[in-house]
């Protein structure tokens, strides 16, 4: 090479040798991208997306139903309204022969809860007991499940011998269920420092944000509310 000292001739020529073999060995060919995974694979790689409990998110479609719902009720220290259902003034009757005050009330509440659940379709008896004191007799299944009456029921229950044990009670459970998959659990708890009651409902199975605010005015109608909350709930 013309007016370049030897020595770095074969330098130059070495290091034009290496960037030739760099450019052209060395570097692999960008490869294409990868091909998308198949249909529905993508779903099972993703994040699932986890179930909210608590307080609702306002990310959420206000659409969508609920798996789980739990509702608390705080309830004046006085008696349901009972009048113009004749079921319920004849349990209250029947209680009020007993002679108990405080605890009559539990079993009364227990009567309206029952009756205002029954009234959202929910009328089927599958448990229920009082504390202390344990399990109740099951009802007896009638021919029409969806004409069933729980009032009906647990007055045959404490004309049948469980009155000591439900009149006596501090706290009242059961669950009933409809004819489509629906559960709802209650339990109602005699305070005994406040001398009030409290409500604590779970709705099981598909319910939507307005099946919800159905049965809690069910409910409302019929017991004497103070508060309402929903404190869990879960979506579908």
């Amino acid at each position: 090479m013309a007016g370049v000292p030897a020595g770095f001739v074969g330098l130059f020529e070495g290091n034009a040798i290496s960037e030739r073999t760099f450019a052209g060995r060395m570097v692999p060919p960008k490869e294409s991208e990868p091909a998308l995974a198949a249909p529905g694979v993508e779903n099972l790689l993703s994040t699932p997306q986890q179930s909210l409990s608590g307080r609702r998110s306002a990310r959420r479609p206000s659409k969508l139903s609920y798996s789980h719902v739990r509702l608390e009720f705080d309830l004046a220290p006085e008696p349901p309204k009972t009048a113009g259902v004749p079921l319920l003034e004849r349990l209250a009757r029947f209680v009020g022969e007993q002679r108990v005050v405080e605890q009559g009330t539990l079993t009364v509440l227990a009567a309206a809860t029952l009756h205002a659940v029954a009234a959202q379709r929910f009328r089927r008896v599958d448990h229920w007991e009082v504390t202390p004191g344990g399990w109740l007799p099951p009802p007896r299944p009638g021919k029409d499940p969806e004409s069933e009456e729980p009032v009906g029921h647990l007055l045959h229950a404490l004309e049948g011998g469980a009155a000591s044990s439900v009149t006596s009670a501090d706290s009242f459970s059961a669950r009933l269920s409809d004819l489509s998959g629906g559960r709802v659990d209650l339990t109602l708890r005699r305070v005994h420092r406040e001398s009030r009651h409290s409500l604590t409902i779970d709705l099981w199975g598909t319910w939507t944000k307005g099946a919800v605010k159905d049965l809690e005015g069910s409910i409302s109608e019929r017991l004497p509310v103070t508060r309402t909350r929903m404190t869990k709930f879960q979506y579908a």
